[in-house]
């Protein structure tokens, strides 16, 4: 089983939003990684103040995701049984490869995908994929 997390929003640990739910959420990671996860565009309701990935199967769109890793495998399993609940029906957990920037490789990870339903005219496009930049243009 993989024990690796790709988080794009609220669940990053670099996260800037102010999210009650993220501090406990990421405390005790033993590793935090950047990387890529391609076919995938990130969309934000200013509203809800919280990302969402929808696929695309494009391999020019991607998502900036931050991979974590927590240091056993029974920490893994209850913080993916916590992100579950967090996500609920709205979103499907799925394995995705995430390139790593940093290593120039192409690791496995666990990655939350939203229903395209969720997008409506209040939805933006984070033009970069990059939750940390979507107040840019």
């Amino acid at each position: 089983m993989c024990h690796l997390l790709a988080t794009y929003g609220t669940l990053r640990d670099d996260n800037d939003s102010g999210a009650p739910w993220n501090p406990p959420f990421i405390q005790g990671i033993a590793s935090a990684t950047t990387g890529r996860v391609t076919g995938y565009r990130l969309f934000f309701n200013p509203k809800l103040n919280y990302p969402f990935a929808i696929s695309t199967g494009d391999a020019n769109d991607s998502v900036v995701v931050r991979v974590l890793a927590w240091p056993t495998r029974e920490q893994f399993e209850q913080k993916l049984d916590e992100a579950d609940k967090m996500e609920g029906v709205d979103y499907e957990r799925k394995m995705v490869d995430v390139f790593i920037e940093s290593s120039s490789n192409t690791i496995q990870a666990h990655f939350y995908v939203a229903r395209s339903e969720l997008i409506d005219d209040q939805c933006q496009l984070i033009p970069s994929g990059d939750w940390l930049r979507r107040h840019e243009s």
